[in-house]
C-alpha cells in the first residue's frame, strides 16, 4: 500500500473514531437520564398516587436494557477502530522514516554473547526488530527474534520465503489480524501466557456424575417447600441437600480456587484470541506452508471451536467470584464441581492442541513482520537463495538509513576474502553491516534492501563492536582475539560461513596487527567461507583478496564522502585533515 492511500485510510479511520466515540458519550448521557426518570416516576407514582407512572419505569427498563446492548456495541466497534487507527499509525511511522519511535525495540533479546546481533543492530534501540516487528504477542516476538538470529536451511528459507510473499499480497488479512492482536490487553496477555504454559501439566479428575443427584434432591425439597408438597419432608431434604452441597463445596474451596485462578481473568483477552483464531480461519492461502499453520491451528487444532468454549467457561468461573452467587450456586447445584468437570472435560478435547495453538500464531506473527517492508511499500527485492557459495548484489542498501539518505552499491563476491581499506567515515564499516543485515533478512526468508541479490545460506560471525570487560580482565585487544578465535574454530567445520572483520586488531602495535591480520586471513581464506576485513594498514592489500575502498574528496576545505565502494585499495587518507580541522595539527600534508 503506498503512502497516501495509508494517510487517506488512517484519516477516516480516526473521523470514524471521533464519530464512534460522539455516539458513545450520547448514549451514556441517554442511559444515565433514562434511569433518572424511571427514579422520578417511581417517586412521583408513590407519593402522588398515579400507579399509571409505575409503567413507565417498566418500559423504562426495557429501553435502558435495548441502549445498554447498542451501546456495548458502538464502544466494541470503538475499540476496534481506535487498534486500527494505531495500527495505521504505526505503518504511517515505518513509511515515514519514524519507526524509531516504535515501542517495542527487542531489547529483551539483547544477549551480550551474541556479537552478530549487537554487531549488526538487529535488537534494541534503532534495529532491525524495532523497524518490522508486528507481532503482538510475546511468543510471536520470539519467534521473529529467532528467525533472525538463527540458521537456517535453505529448505526452510525457501519455505518462508513463500510465506512472506504471500502475506505481502493479504496486506487486509495483516492489517486485521495485527488490529485484533492490538485489542488483547497487554496485562490479559502476560495471564494467557502464564495459563498456557501451566495448563500443559494439569490433570484433572472429573467428579461421577452421581453425586449430582444430591442436587436433585435438594431442587425437589425447594419446589416441595414453596408448593407445601410432603412437608415437612421437603423442608428436611432441602436443609440436608444444601448443607451437604455447601461443605463440600467449602472443602474444596482452595484446590477450586487455584484450579480455576488460570481462566478466571483470561475474559476480554479470550475474546480477542477467539476473532484473531476465526480471521485466520476463514482465510484462504496458496502457499503450503501457511496452509500448513492454519490446518494446524483451525482445522486439526479445532481453536475457535476449543477459544469459545474456554471462554464460556471463564464466564461461569467469573460467577462464583461473588459471594453471594457462590452460596446459591454451590447450595443448589454444586456449581464449582460442574464447573470442575466442564474444565477437565474441555483439557481432556483441547488441552494437547493448545501449545499449537500459540506457536502456530507466533509463527505467523513473525512472517507477517517480515512481510510489512513490501505492505509498506519499501524499495526491496525477493533475494535469490542458491545452493552454491554465492553472494551478489545490485544497489544493495542499508536497511536502517532513511531512503533519502541511504547510497546503495554494487558488489560481486569474486574471491573468499573482500579486504576494505579507506579513510575514516567514509563507509567502510557501513558497508559490512548493510550486507550482514540484508543476509539476515535473507535467511529470514524476508525481502531484502536492493534490485537484486543472490546468496547462499552461511553462518553468519562478527567482530566489530567490540568492548573490554573489566569485571573479567579481558581488553578490547583480547575481546577481539576471543571472536577471531571463535571464527576459526567454527572454520574446522567445514561448514558454510561468512565473517565480518572491522578495523582488525586495531588494539595492538601496527607490527602485532599486520602479523595477526595476515595469520587470520590465510586461516579464513577457505572454499566453503566468505570473509569481509577493514584495515587502514595498506600493506595488507597486497595478500591475495578482492581489494576495494571507499574514498573522500574536498571542497570549500570540507571533507566529503559519496560512500560508494570502489574496486582497488584506497590511495588517500583523511587522518590529517581531520587533526587540523580540530586544531590538533597545525600543518595539513596532502
Amino acid at each position: 500500500m503506498i503512502k497516501e492511500q495509508f494517510q487517506q485510510s488512517y484519516q477516516q479511520i480516526n473521523q470514524k473514531c471521533i464519530q464512534l466515540q460522539k455516539q458513545s458519550n450520547q448514549f451514556a448521557f441517554m442511559r444515565f437520564g433514562i434511569i433518572v426518570l424511571m427514579i422520578v416516576c417511581l417517586l412521583v407514582g408513590y407519593f402522588q398516587t398515579k400507579p399509571f407512572l409505575y409503567i413507565f419505569s417498566i418500559l423504562g427498563i426495557f429501553v435502558f436494557v435495548f441502549m445498554v446492548y447498542h451501546h456495548n456495541h458502538i464502544k466494541k466497534e470503538l475499540l476496534y477502530q481506535q487498534a486500527l487507527c494505531l495500527t495505521y499509525q504505526n505503518h504511517l511511522k515505518r513509511i515515514n522514516n519514524q519507526w524509531h519511535e516504535l515501542i517495542d525495540t527487542g531489547d529483551e533479546f539483547i544477549d551480550e554473547k551474541s556479537y552478530k546481533a549487537i554487531d549488526l543492530d538487529i535488537f534494541g534501540k534503532h534495529s532491525l526488530f524495532q523497524m518490522i516487528n508486528v507481532s503482538f504477542t510475546q511468543k510471536g516476538k520470539e519467534t521473529l527474534a529467532a528467525l533472525l538470529n538463527d540458521d537456517h536451511s535453505i529448505d526452510n528459507v525457501l519455505m518462508h520465503q513463500q510465506a512472506v510473499q504471500e502475506l505481502a499480497l493479504h496486506e487486509d488479512f495483516v492489517l486485521k489480524l495485527e488490529t485484533l492482536g492490538k485489542m488483547i490487553p497487554h496485562q490479559k496477555e502476560k495471564i494467557i501466557k502464564r495459563w498456557q504454559e501451566e495448563s500443559c501439566h494439569l490433570n484433572i479428575s472429573s467428579i461421577t456424575p452421581l453425586i449430582f443427584i444430591v442436587s436433585l434432591l435438594t431442587c425437589l425439597g425447594l419446589i416441595g417447600v414453596c408448593f407445601s408438597i410432603a412437608m415437612p419432608y421437603s423442608q428436611v431434604v432441602l436443609e440436608i441437600g444444601a448443607v451437604f452441597q455447601l461443605g463440600f463445596a467449602f472443602l474444596y474451596i482452595k484446590k477450586h480456587q487455584e484450579l480455576f485462578e488460570p481462566i478466571v481473568y483470561l475474559g476480554k483477552g479470550l475474546e480477542s484470541y477467539a476473532h484473531i483464531y476465526a480471521h485466520i480461519h476463514n482465510q484462504t492461502f496458496q502457499c503450503a506452508y501457511l496452509q500448513e499453520l492454519q490446518t494446524q491451528i483451525c482445522i486439526e487444532g479445532r481453536a475457535c471451536e476449543g477459544i469459545e468454549k474456554l471462554l464460556k467457561i471463564s464466564q461461569r468461573v467469573n460467577y462464583r467470584q461473588n459471594i453471594f452467587a457462590f452460596v446459591i450456586l454451590n447450595a443448589f447445584g454444586m456449581f464449582d464441581f460442574v464447573v470442575r468437570n466442564q474444565y477437565a472435560k474441555w483439557l481432556n478435547d483441547y488441552g494437547s492442541s493448545i501449545q499449537t495453538w500459540f506457536d502456530g500464531l507466533a509463527k505467523l506473527e513473525a512472517l507477517m513482520s517480515l512481510s510489512v517492508l513490501k505492505i509498506d511499500d519499501f524499495q526491496v527485492s525477493v533475494p535469490h537463495i542458491c545452493h552454491e557459495k554465492t553472494l551478489s548484489f545490485q544497489n544493495v542498501r542499508h536497511p536502517l538509513i532513511a531512503s533519502d539518505k541511504v547510497v546503495g552499491n554494487d558488489f560481486v563476491m569474486d574471491e573468499s576474502l573482500c579486504m576494505i581499506t579507506g579513510s575514516n567515515m567514509s563507509g567502510k564499516t557501513t558497508f559490512m553491516r548493510t550486507v550482514g543485515l540484508n543476509l539476515i533478512l535473507a535467511y529470514a526468508g524476508g525481502y531484502v534492501f536492493a534490485d537484486e541479490m543472490a546468496c547462499s545460506c552461511m553462518h553468519i560471525m562478527t567482530s566489530m563492536r567490540v568492548k573490554d570487560n573489566v569485571e573479567e580482565g579481558i581488553s578490547t585487544f583480547y575481546g577481539e582475539l576471543l571472536r577471531i578465535k571463535d571464527m576459526i574454530e567454527y572454520a574446522k567445520k567445514k561448514e558454510p560461513m561468512i565473517c565480518f572483520i572491522d578495523e582488525i586488531f586495531k588494539g595492538t602495535n601496527s607490527l602485532d596487527r599486520i602479523a595477526g591480520a595476515q595469520a587470520t586471513i590465510k586461516k579464513l581464506s577457505l572454499p566453503y567461507a566468505y570473509t569481509f576485513l577493514t584495515t587502514h594498514d595498506l600493506e595488507l592489500s597486497h595478500m591475495k583478496a578482492q581489494n576495494y575502498h571507499f574514498d573522500e574528496y574536498y571542497q570549500d576545505e570540507q571533507i566529503c564522502f559519496d560512500y560508494r565502494i570502489k574496486k582497488g585499495p584506497s590511495q588517500t587518507t583523511n587522518g590529517q585533515f581531520l587533526l587540523r580541522q580540530l586544531g590538533i595539527l597545525d600543518d595539513f600534508i596532502s
